[in-house]
């Protein structure tokens, strides 16, 4: 994780611009474990995304309620909160350089999944909240990804949801195996939108070929 900072005394720390220098191109920002562990705040969050955007990099914002949260139903103004302090003073052009990842907290780690109906419904709300936020462009192009225990076992479901971008896998992605069953998942390498206008029709595919080479700045 990095700091917003550009260069200091923070012993342990790493700046944007020694990610950079190293040829890394994208960066957590909010994770579950660094709001509630490292007590990083929403502004902070929001700053680094905003170093890391300056420094040419892209950024994936990760936003989710804990299991008090989503037990009490408020698991939309949870993601809105986060969403518009994370993002807030970032402009629609630099929209580009953002993907989401939402993560229920009570999901990390712990072998339970959002079922899809549930994550697809969450993903729907987010992409309304970018909606009112900036525009239909930037909604509809903005990748959102599920993450929270992902596996072999739950790909399929999620991915045929159609405001389901993608997956942030955690401990999956430890086991080869496992790993590369989620990247075949059902359905890779095909379009799961189909859309009329032109316009719509260019958003990334629904491949994690596609995705693979975008995480890693291959394409």
């Amino acid at each position: 994780m990095t700091t917003p900072e550009k260069a200091g005394a923070f012993t342990g720390g790493i700046s944007a611009g020694m990610l950079k220098s190293m040829g890394i191109g994208w960066a957590l920002a909010g994770h579950s474990e660094r709001r509630t562990i490292n007590q990083e705040s929403d502004e902070y969050i929001n700053a680094q995304c905003k170093m890391l955007i300056e420094n040419d990099m892209n950024v994936v914002l990760c936003i989710g309620e804990t299991d008090e949260e989503f037990e009490k139903s408020l698991v939309e103004s949870v993601c809105e909160i986060q969403l518009k302090k994370g993002l807030k003073g970032i402009s629609k052009m630099d929209m580009s350089k953002v993907t989401i990842a939402y993560e229920p907290v009570w999901a990390i780690g712990t072998g339970k999944v959002a079922t899809p109906e549930i994550a697809q419904d969450v993903h729907r709300i987010c992409r309304n909240i970018l909606r009112t936020m900036y525009d239909d462009e930037v909604a509809e192009r903005t990748r959102i990804l599920y993450g929270g225990s992902v596996g072999p076992d739950s790909v399929d479901g999620l991915m045929a949801k159609p405001d389901i971008d993608g997956a942030l896998v955690g401990g999956a992605s430890l086991n080869a195996e496992s790993f590369g069953r989620i990247i075949n998942f059902e359905g890779a390498g095909r379009v799961v939108k189909e859309t009329a206008s032109d316009e719509e029709a260019e958003k990334p595919p629904k491949s994690w070929g596609t995705r693979l080479k975008n995480l890693l700045q291959l394409s």
